[in-house]
């Protein structure tokens, strides 16, 4: 149905309006096809041990996660948890809320709630002064039964009592060998840090 006019330059073209539908849509096809290429995307390999530090570096904040582990779990998680947030991985104020929980100090006791309770404290620079004011009350449990206790004699006033000695460093051993080196290597360097402020002091 469509003629084909010749133009100047030999080709036949439809005029406009004449042509068929089937033609236009072909011509269009045609006109807007682009050569079709074949790429591959490469997956990137991951090793073993990139898999390995993604689960060591990841640190869990759910609380279905948490709160079922044993005791020394929870101190290693604790631990990992502080690191994370002194590193700026986590955000304090989940793992606060973490913290306070009454079933995060559910079944600690002994040296591993002295550990936990020293881990807080010696951290305590992470939480907001609200929070801080909070961990270091009665309020808060593991503070409660074992914090260490200022003895006063009978004559003096609770508000002259010295504050609380400085809370002793935790060692928590973790399972991997790598990141207890790391660890052994963290402790060194605050070590070294430690004895050059003292020489400085002198």
């Amino acid at each position: 149905m469509g003629s084909k006019g010749d133009d100047e330059f030999g080709g036949g073209h439809v005029k406009w309006g004449e042509e068929e539908p089937e033609e236009k849509k072909a011509r269009l096809e045609e006109m807007f096809m682009v050569p079709g290429e074949v790429t591959s995307r490469r997956k990137k390999k991951t090793s073993k041990e990139d898999v390995q530090q993604a689960k060591e570096e990841y640190i869990s904040l759910d609380w279905d996660d948490i709160f079922p582990k044993k005791p020394k779990e929870r101190l290693r998680w604790l631990y990992k948890a502080i690191l994370g947030a002194k590193e700026g991985r986590i955000k304090p104020a989940p793992l606060y809320d973490i913290i306070a929980h009454r079933k995060f100090v559910d079944g600690l006791k002994g040296s591993i709630a002295t550990d936990t309770l020293n881990l807080i404290r010696g951290h305590l620079y992470l939480f907001s002064p609200k929070q801080q004011k909070q961990l270091t009350s009665n309020n808060f449990e593991l503070f409660r039964k074992y914090a260490p206790i200022n003895v006063l004699d009978s004559d003096e006033d609770e508000a002259d009592a010295p504050p609380l000695p400085p809370p002793p460093e935790v060692v928590v051993e973790l399972k991997d060998k790598k990141k207890r080196n790391q660890v052994d290597e963290e402790r060194r360097r605050r070590e070294e840090r430690e004895r050059e402020e003292e020489r400085r002091r002198r």
